[in-house]
């Protein structure tokens, strides 16, 4: 995140959330839980879907996906532990939208979607 220094806000009145969210998981979430969850978190952070959600493998890397809001969308990965160097499955959701959102709402619902301890979440809010 180094490069945010050379940012330069070119359009101040538009607003822009981004977070990036991190877990370790108990197992390796799958396509059909991903589209089920961007649906649900849809709900939860107040975003309306202007498709169904997508999800895909991506070959031995694991699992990807996404949704896309009217007011931006969310990517979600999923990692198996073979290729996370921490032993353990990780959970990947880049959101970023031009509609603000409740980061607290997001991270409650992905714990509790995913049955993750907190102590096994990160996020970074840019």
């Amino acid at each position: 995140m180094q490069n945010l220094k050379h940012f330069k806000n070119i359009a101040p009145n538009l607003c822009r959330q981004r977070v990036i969210l991190e877990a370790i998981t108990d197992h390796l979430v799958m396509p059909e839980e991903f589209k089920d969850y961007l649906v649900k978190l849809s709900e939860v952070v107040g975003m309306r879907a202007l498709a169904k959600p997508f999800a895909y493998p991506a070959e031995d890397m694991g699992y990807g996906g996404w949704i896309h809001w009217v007011t931006s969308g969310t990517h979600i990965y999923s990692y198996p532990k073979e290729v996370t160097g921490v032993n353990a499955p990780i959970l990947t959701v880049d959101t970023y939208t031009c509609k603000p959102f409740s980061v607290e709402k997001m991270i409650n619902f992905t714990a509790e979607y995913f049955k993750i301890d907190k102590k096994n979440i990160s996020w970074l809010e840019i």
